[in-house]
């Protein structure tokens, strides 16, 4: 299949397969060789390579809506509607390990530690910290205000922050007992998401606003004016010419992209990013590159170069794009689809030719 190629970058398709319902969750392998997906009706796949594809578990009609890949890319873990976490050790095709069932609850968000095996996930209001090696569950968080929304590991995996109602409250891995620092937002936080170098902590939120908190310099900014809730961050890897990254904020169809300015003081500016003609459903930065990738209801991906321009559009999602992920070196990019369909595609730099 011919590449849709760019001014910078050139996108082949690797490979394309379907599940049976709508794919709810993407999650690489640290080396970027192996894809971890799921579905609405319960499918957890592993794909390894166009010819190595392994089902962890077929269809069971109870939707996964949580889906994680351990640093080390041992463990993959799901949880969803069944009320159980399974891990698989996909270094042994063992059956999977049940942490717990919790009856009657709806498991949607589960995050692993960046360096170790070390899995949170969320019951309601509260949070469970296993050591996935060890078999033992470390802590038991309690959010209180509301069930939990979102949850995100520091980068250095020494905070943990949660989103719910009045805000995202962050607790410390060296002493989980301690009382959680509370990020307030106005309403509710409906996603949370640390930047890479973990200096800055954003909350998309139900009321329309966005804030961005400085860890440790108080007071957040509290950035307003969307059209509706913000229901995703994303951040880039580099930073601008400003020291800092930009963050990127999904809101119906539309996204916007802020940009911290040069002064010590200084505030963030934005620009809103329109081209996509239904919701955007997830938003990624590519690794080391200020390239954004944005996944919509239309069927479509675009591709926006330094965050500015739809620089071109990846197609083939009869009933929309749900998800997207980035291989860790940024060298390929997966997608799912509402009716099961699945894309990965090889990105490389064009060669530049003479004039």
């Amino acid at each position: 299949m011919s590449g849709v190629k760019s001014a910078s970058l050139q996108y082949t398709q690797y490979w394309q397969g379907s599940l049976s319902d709508y794919v709810t969750a993407l999650a690489w392998l640290p080396d970027g060789d192996g894809l971890a997906v799921t579905s609405a009706a319960g499918e957890v796949m592993l794909q390894r390579s166009p010819e190595d594809i392994i089902f962890l578990q077929g269809s069971t009609d109870q939707a996964i809506n949580g889906l994680g890949v351990s640093a080390n890319g041992q463990y993959v873990a799901v949880g969803g509607q069944s009320g159980e976490v399974k891990v698989w050790d996909v270094s042994l095709s063992a059956c999977p390990v049940t942490l717990q069932q919790h009856s009657g609850a709806w498991i949607d968000q589960l995050a692993w530690h960046p360096q170790q095996n070390v899995l949170a996930y969320a019951v309601g209001a509260q949070i469970h910290i296993w050591d996935v090696t060890q078999a033992m569950q470390v802590a038991t968080l309690d959010f209180q205000a509301s069930s939990v929304l979102r949850l995100a590991w520091h980068p250095q995996g020494i905070l943990l922050a949660v989103s719910g109602h009045g805000g995202v409250k962050v607790w410390s891995q060296s002493d989980w007992s301690a009382a959680p620092k509370l990020i307030a937002v106005p309403g509710a936080s409906l996603d949370a998401a640390w930047s890479v170098d973990g200096r800055y902590l954003g909350s998309g939120n139900l009321d329309r606003t966005l804030t961005v908190a400085e860890w440790d310099n108080s007071p957040p900014w509290l950035m307003q004016g969307f059209p509706g809730k913000v229901r995703q961050l994303a951040w880039s890897t580099p930073a601008t010419a400003s020291g800092s990254p930009l963050v990127a904020a999904a809101c119906i169809e539309g996204i916007t992209v802020w940009e911290r300015g040069h002064k010590p003081k200084a505030g963030w500016r934005s620009r809103v990013l329109q081209y996509h003609k239904g919701r955007v459903n997830a938003i990624a930065f590519q690794p080391d590159s200020l390239t954004l990738a944005s996944a919509s209801e239309d069927g479509q991906i675009a591709l926006w170069q330094a965050a500015q321009k739809p620089s071109q559009t990846l197609k083939g999602f009869k009933k929309g794009v749900t998800c997207l992920a980035w291989s860790a070196t940024g060298n390929r990019l997966a997608a799912g689809g509402a009716a099961g369909e699945l894309q990965i595609w090889n990105v490389s730099h064009r060669a530049q030719g003479f004039g």
